[in-house]
């Protein structure tokens, strides 16, 4: 009996070497593969300040120019402002998983302008040319975003003020009224865009504003009486940009 368990007991330790070898090396458990690009809690891919710059283009539809005085009433025609513009921005966005606020402001030079002619009703026979151009617009607003990826899709608006020249000319072949007025208006925006992270700290947007300045009256005086013009500055636009992300 005892000669069996002195060979059990010598048997042991090589036994167990041998199913160690079968077994092979040992090591360390493989690496979950998982990846969260903006953990809870952690700053995300847009966190941060940015600045950038941008090209676009504006259009807009009717809106009536009016003339009203001694023998004109009414408006005779309207504007459809169109042209180009660019510029830059700069903001700040904080993000919380995959909601991302943030604020933006801008400013662009342009040469967003339209004119406008006919004859005013009332009887007086007046004709009227009107003309209407915006140097440069700036806007400050708010965003609100979702984050999918190196994507970014948000809506924004806020406060939108622009440089206005408006002028005006009218006559009925015996009295002319001139008006003229250069001033910076103030008004709203809102639109949304999308925006896509190709690179770390770069990015490239594409967005949509709407742009409305409000009502611009002009006021004069010709031995006729006295005579004033209204309109309204409204226009679209459609911008590219690129973004650096500090």
């Amino acid at each position: 009996m005892r000669h069996w368990l002195l060979a059990a007991a010598l048997a042991s330790p090589w036994s167990a070497s041998a199913l160690a070898a079968d077994l092979g090396p040992y090591g360390p458990p493989p690496a979950e593969a998982y990846y969260d690009p903006a953990p809870r809690g952690m700053p995300g891919l847009w966190q941060g300040m940015y600045i950038g710059a941008n090209v676009g283009t504006a259009w807009g539809y009717d809106s009536g120019v009016t003339l009203s005085g001694p023998g004109a009433s009414g408006a005779f025609s309207g504007f459809e402002p169109d042209g180009w513009y660019g510029g830059g921005q700069i903001g700040y966005n904080a993000q919380f998983n995959r909601l991302v606020l943030g604020i933006e402001a801008d400013l662009q030079g342009s040469d967003i302008s339209d004119s406008a002619s006919g004859f005013a009703g009332g009887g007086g026979g007046y004709f009227a040319q009107s003309n209407m151009s915006i140097d440069w617009f700036s806007t400050l607003r708010g965003r609100v975003g979702f984050a999918a990826g190196p994507a970014l899709l948000y809506a924004t608006g806020g406060l939108a003020f622009a440089d206005v020249n408006r002028s005006l000319t009218a006559s009925n072949g015996v009295n002319t009224v001139s008006m003229s007025d250069d001033s910076i208006e103030t008004g709203y925006t809102v639109g949304g865009g999308v925006e896509w992270a190709f690179a770390p700290n770069w990015s490239l947007k594409s967005e949509y504003l709407y742009v409305d300045l409000g009502d611009q009256t002009l006021s004069g005086s010709s031995p006729g009486g006295n005579f004033s013009s209204t309109t309204d500055a409204d226009f679209h636009t459609v911008r590219v940009g690129v973004n650096y992300r500090f």
